[in-house]
């Protein structure tokens, strides 16, 4: 299941991702929000509230690969975590955000206001 959190506002938006992923979740809920933001924003920030997260099915992860073009718009990425977080995952996203060049941050699930925090903040590159 995908989900838009109602703390999304602009240029920042988020989403719940929980349980096993479906290629109706990100055709649904993801992919339409993400595009929307980019024709709006041009360049937006996201944050992934990961929750008990099980997995993609053949369809999900096909749908997760080819929305991955239009995340070269993303500026910051901040990935909010629960327990059931697998480590593997972790290298995953790193890896993905050395391709994109996305700003990336992990939080844990009790630190959900602080992502919030930093993918909002207009920071000044050194």
């Amino acid at each position: 299941m995908i989900e838009r959190l109602h703390e999304s506002s602009g240029k920042n938006i988020g989403f719940r991702l929980a349980g096993k992923l479906t290629e109706a979740d990100y055709l649904n809920a993801l992919s339409p929000e993400i595009e929307k933001s980019i024709k709006e924003f041009t360049h937006i920030n996201v944050l992934l509230l990961v929750e008990n997260f099980k997995g993609w099915t053949v369809g999900g992860a096909w749908e997760d690969f080819m929305l991955g073009p239009k995340f070269r718009e993303v500026e910051k990425l901040a990935v909010v975590v629960d327990e059931t977080w697998d480590e593997w995952m972790t290298w995953l996203f790193r890896f993905f955000s050395t391709l994109t060049g996305i700003k990336l941050k992990f939080f844990k699930k009790e630190r959900l206001q602080e992502a919030w925090d930093w993918i909002k903040s207009e920071e000044k590159e050194k």
